[in-house]
């Protein structure tokens, strides 16, 4: 179990594709996913450019646990263990609230289920390893309003904001289930972090909120204070290669690398159990 074998969701562009890149250049063997088979056939294309053939490409529409659970088989057929899963793919979407064909809203599950199922599914090749992380993308936009615990996929007071930032709420608080799971049961080699990469507008999910007409004034306004692809995702890359950061789990780093914060009123022990038994209720068909 040598090869330092990593995964990357939402690789095909932005923050994904420079996670990807720079990883390649340090000889990682890489696992990449993107919904859109032509963009992550191009982003495999320029590792491989690079020098590095370690690497392989699958495809899926994560707005769909079916998918997701898909992808983990086709994982699990290539791979014996893994040493980083990195949840990045995610999204945000228009002022009409969409439900995907399993009945969910799509950005709770692109935002929230998706990455707990498929952390749940890959949990025992990334236990296989005698070192391994997962990493997952949360947002500063958490603290865009208060939890709605008794409508958790908005059908009644839906936003294109508040899906976004409680869907990243939500997927912080699970992966601090994850972490209090690991501890519970003694795995020590397994680390579980959140990161906020701040505002970078090349990348997919700025490209999607700039078309929303409520949001081109903001992201107007964003475009001064926005840093490079490059610049977003360093902490995430932080997490994911630094010995600093090596048995540190259950925490939530800032796009300065650096432990957040948070402020007490976003962390709440029941309503963080109230997420987890619904994705768990949520996936349940999909967990083998």
């Amino acid at each position: 179990m040598s090869k330092k074998i990593v995964l990357i969701t939402g690789a095909s562009n932005g923050i994904g594709r420079e996670t990807a890149l720079t990883l390649a250049k340090e000889n990682y063997q890489l696992i990449i996913h993107g919904r859109n088979s032509e963009r992550t056939k191009a982003v495999y294309d320029e590792i491989v450019a690079l020098g590095n053939t370690d690497v392989s490409m699958i495809t899926g529409d994560f707005s769909l646990l079916s998918e997701v659970a898909e992808f983990a088989d086709k994982v699990k057929g290539q791979v014996d263990h893994l040493v980083v899963l990195y949840n990045n793919a995610g999204g945000q979407f228009g002022e009409e609230r969409e439900v995907t064909s399993e009945g969910h809203e799509k950005t709770f599950a692109i935002n929230t289920f998706a990455p707990f199922l498929l952390t749940k599914l890959l949990l025992p090749l990334l236990e296989k390893s005698s070192s391994a992380r997962i990493v997952t993308q949360s947002s500063e936009s958490y603290r865009q309003t208060d939890p709605i615990l008794d409508d958790i996929e908005l059908k009644e007071h839906y936003t294109f904001g508040d899906a976004y930032g409680l869907s990243k709420l939500y997927v912080w608080w699970l992966m601090r289930e994850f972490d209090r799971d690991l501890q519970d049961r003694n795995i020590k080699n397994v680390t579980v972090n959140s990161v906020e990469p701040g505002t970078a507008l090349d990348t997919g999910l700025q490209r999607i909120s700039g078309e929303i007409p409520e949001m081109k004034e903001v992201m107007a306004q964003y475009r001064q204070y926005s840093w490079s692809i490059t610049d977003a995702a360093a902490a995430g890359l932080y997490l994911i290669t630094s010995p600093d950061v090596e048995g540190v789990s259950g925490k939530f780093y800032g796009s300065d690398k650096k432990e957040k914060n948070v402020d007490p009123k976003w962390i709440s022990a029941s309503g963080q159990k109230q997420i987890w038994d619904y994705t768990v209720k949520a996936s349940q068909q999909f967990l083998k």
